[in-house]
């Protein structure tokens, strides 16, 4: 049966190819089972979705098993079976692959570390499969096996194991005798733009740091800031300031000529800077634009001292850059909505004594029982106490964890929080549960040497906070299907408890640590319109109800009279 290209064809197709192949009836259902399944999970009619495999491997990856009640070990069997489906239609590169490599990849390989090899042997699988040893393969040999991993095969992440192929590559091109001398460039990620401090002349460096001296209020000789700036602001002033003048660089400043602050902030240099982020053209260029443009123009007024002329040009052009704050991003709020639906709502809620329930299950060996667990403990606090991912990663067990009697208190001082407020959390006995459950009997698996890290890393001291912003996100994703990040958590908390609460946002202003109410409100007052209106709606039907109760009886009194 011939089919349409893969690029037009849909599962629908696959399905009707699958029925008409000449394979054993019971091969035949099982392929078709699994397309099936996958529509599904997707959310989509078959007839929807092209049967392309890079494009249905890029829309597997929102896929969370778990959160429709499937095992990991399942859903490789889908894929697997969706994957030779495909092969049905389009040619497909086997997960796994039996060619025998050529004897002379084999003496060249043979001495290679075990890491290395396992990276490389595909590759030579491949190009032993058409033939090309050492002396004959070419770089188009090498492009058609990464184009066929990246579109011809179902596994995740393709890009990764090409970039990580690469490295083996250029490794063995230096290090094993004999090997093919052709080398692969590494596709570069991001373009990087940011100039290091050799760059420029010492000065400007010495410059910078006498500004972050009076920031952090060290320097008593100068009228410093009202209040001295955290060391994280002074990192991230030490970097707009050298991004700024990396910015002039690309805009044909000499590094040279930048001898101190002052030589950014000509009127003409200040201009340079922002149209240098404006036309990047990003998503974060008007973003970047507008907080460089207040930022330098403070540093023009405070440190620089520009004349009232040159001042007033650069508050209307900062004017004209500001983002005024209208709340919640339009990506947080989309991804919010699911919390509308209280199914998802319900999973989000469960998910802490999901995992519990699922490590006590003792399918799982003592590490990974106790990552999970980590996991529940990280989620339950969250849910209770929804702080910033810098405290939630240095919470001490013995410093911010602090029992009175069966309470439990989370406790963290202003001099750690980002706003300075203070946070103080009685913990409700569900999270402290949790917590001490994770302290007694999993915690000390996840210890190598002595820790009060609450979540302790690898060697000793708190585990970084990169991992623990990717680890929890993966894991709701896993297990409900939400897109909830660590920040998210906070967005979260306000939405459920307005939602069940409308107009209480002193309630949340404090429980989110905001110093004014008027961050709290722009944050959350559309996300809870159609809660409020619900309300609404229900507080004026109660009200008819009681009138019509009223009218009625009256009517009653009225008819009989009242002797």
């Amino acid at each position: 049966m011939s089919m349409t290209p893969a690029s037009r064809a849909s599962l629908a197709d696959l399905i009707l190819l699958i029925s008409n192949a000449d394979l054993p009836g019971r091969r035949r259902e099982e392929l078709r089972s699994a397309v099936r399944t996958v529509a599904r999970l997707l959310g989509t009619d078959p007839a929807a979705i092209a049967a392309d495999p890079a494009a249905l491997r890029r829309r597997l990856k929102a896929v969370a098993p778990e959160a429709h009640g499937m095992s990991r070990g399942r859903w490789a069997n889908i894929r697997s079976l969706l994957s030779k489906a495909l092969a049905l239609a389009h040619p497909m590169m086997p997960g796994r692959s039996r060619q025998a490599m050529l004897p002379e990849w084999m003496a060249l390989t043979g001495s290679l570390p075990f890491s290395r090899s396992v990276r490389i042997v595909p590759l030579l699988r491949f190009l032993s499969a058409r033939g090309r040893g050492p002396t004959d393969v070419s770089r188009a040999d090498l492009d058609d096996y990464r184009d066929a991993i990246v579109n011809d095969r179902l596994r995740s992440d393709p890009e990764k194991s090409w970039d990580r192929l690469v490295w083996v590559w250029n490794w063995c091109l230096h290090n094993v005798s004999g090997w093919p001398q052709i080398t692969l460039e590494r596709p570069s990620k991001r373009v990087i733009y940011l100039l290091p401090w050799s760059a420029f002349r010492p000065s400007f460096k010495e410059d910078v740091d006498r500004f972050l001296l009076r920031l952090s209020g060290q320097d008593l000789s100068e009228d410093g800031p009202p209040r001295p700036a955290r060391s994280a602001t002074l990192q991230k002033r030490s970097y707009q300031l050298r991004i700024a003048a990396s910015a002039l660089v690309h805009r044909g400043v000499a590094a040279d000529a930048i001898e101190s602050i002052a030589d950014l902030l000509s009127l003409e240099r200040y201009q340079k800077i922002l149209s240098f982020f404006l036309d990047r053209g990003d998503d974060r260029s008007p973003h970047q634009a507008a907080e460089m443009a207040a930022f330098l123009k403070g540093v023009a007024r405070h440190w620089v001292k520009v004349d009232d002329p040159t001042l007033e040009k650069m508050k209307r052009i900062a004017s004209r850059l500001a983002l005024p704050r209208r709340g919640m991003t339009a990506k947080n709020r989309e991804r919010l909505r699911p919390l509308d639906d209280t199914e998802n709502v319900a999973a989000f809620l469960a998910l802490p004594q999901r995992l519990r329930r699922e490590v006590e299950s003792g399918k799982r060996n003592a590490r990974s029982k106790a990552m999970l667990s980590q996991m529940a403990a990280a989620i339950a606090l969250l849910q209770a106490a929804p702080i910033r991912l810098k405290n939630l990663t240095a919470l001490d067990v013995n410093k911010n964890l602090i029992a009175r009697g069966k309470r439990l208190y989370l406790v963290v001082a202003e001099s750690e929080v980002k706003n300075n407020e203070p946070i103080d959390f009685e913990l409700p006995a569900e999270t402290r549960d949790i917590l001490a459950w994770y302290v007694r009997e999993h915690r000390p698996f996840l210890i190598s040497t002595p820790s009060d890290a609450l979540f302790p890393g690898p060697r000793g001291g708190a585990k970084s906070s990169n991992t623990l912003a990717k680890q929890i996100p993966q894991t709701v994703l896993r297990y409900t299907g939400l897109e909830i990040n660590v920040h998210l958590f906070r967005h979260a908390a306000g939405k459920l408890f307005l939602d069940a609460r409308p107009g209480q946002y002193e309630v949340m202003r404090r429980v989110l640590g905001h110093r004014s109410i008027t961050t709290t409100t722009s944050l959350y007052a559309g996300a809870e319109t159609r809660s409020a209106g619900s309300h609404f709606a229900a507080v004026i039907a109660e009200r008819r109800r009681a009138l019509e109760q009223q009218s009625k009886k009256r009517g009653r009194i009225k008819g009989g009279g009242l002797r």
